[in-house]
């Protein structure tokens, strides 16, 4: 256990080294932020609610999204398939303990970097100046924490999967990019869920890809119990998933002699 903390303080460490690139992402969230905000106070001129959601679940919609968007769409999503290409995978097979955890435990030390260094200061600096949906409890407020790190674990697992595609096949940056588009607005990060199609909400309501960004909104703006056991439950699913995948993956190293 004492292995898996230190990992997860090196990648917390690692990960607020980069000042210059927190600025700029920082810097970024606030521009996309200010555009989005204007988009949805246009939207909402006219009218009090669109797809049940009024102008104040809209914008915590927008300033989650930007205080999440670096912890889903990570600066390293492709270091896991690099290094296997490279080969450098092997090392983590031939280390004691674990290798899903450590990497987890590496990954959710630099997610919680970004979290707080990134997602907080903008979710808090957004609350002041605009009418924002968030929970006004300690424990609201540590549930809406919870569930950011369960985003943050969803996140790890599924860009563990896509870059476990290196394993298979040397082009697997193209077997992402085909799908990307669909994960883009399927996730919400377009626009939220809620203004999809009944039919299509109801299909995306039961897909992995709830928890990394609609699950928090949901947690800030009130609706924390499904919101979180949907979480919960995708975490345990693709724990699984993942654990499968690289035991099958490890076999397929040691038959070509990796």
């Amino acid at each position: 256990m004492r292995a898996y903390l230190a990992l997860l303080r090196a990648g917390f460490q690692r990960q607020t080294s980069y000042r210059l690139a927190l600025a700029a992402g920082l810097l970024t969230n606030a521009f996309f932020g200010v555009v989005r905000t204007a988009v949805f106070y246009a939207l909402y001129r006219e009218r009090d609610q669109v797809a049940g959601l009024d102008v104040a679940d809209a914008l915590t919609y927008v300033w989650v999204l930007e205080g999440l968007f670096a912890v889903v769409w990570a600066p390293w999503f492709w270091e896991l398939a690099e290094a296997i290409r490279s080969g450098e995978f092997v090392a983590e097979l031939l280390r004691p303990g674990d290798p899903y955890l450590r990497l987890l435990a590496f990954d959710l030390g630099r997610t919680l970097s970004v979290l707080v260094t990134r997602t907080v200061p903008t979710l808090t600096v957004a609350a002041l100046l605009l009418p924002l949906r968030l929970p006004a409890t300690l424990g609201g407020l540590a549930l809406l924490g919870a569930s950011l790190v369960l985003a943050a674990v969803v996140s790890f697992q599924l860009r563990f999967l896509f870059g476990s595609a290196a394993f298979w096949t040397p082009d697997y940056r193209s077997l992402f990019m085909l799908v990307f588009p669909v994960l883009w607005l399927l996730s919400g990060f377009v626009v939220p869920v809620d203004f999809f199609p009944g039919p299509l909400r109801a299909l995306v309501d039961w897909s992995p890809l709830i928890p990394l960004l609609m699950a928090p909104v949901r947690v800030a703006t009130g609706a924390a119990g499904p919101a979180l056991a949907t979480q919960v439950a995708w975490v345990a699913l693709l724990w699984l998933g993942g654990r499968a995948v690289l035991a099958l993956a490890s076999r397929r190293l040691v038959v070509h002699g990796g």
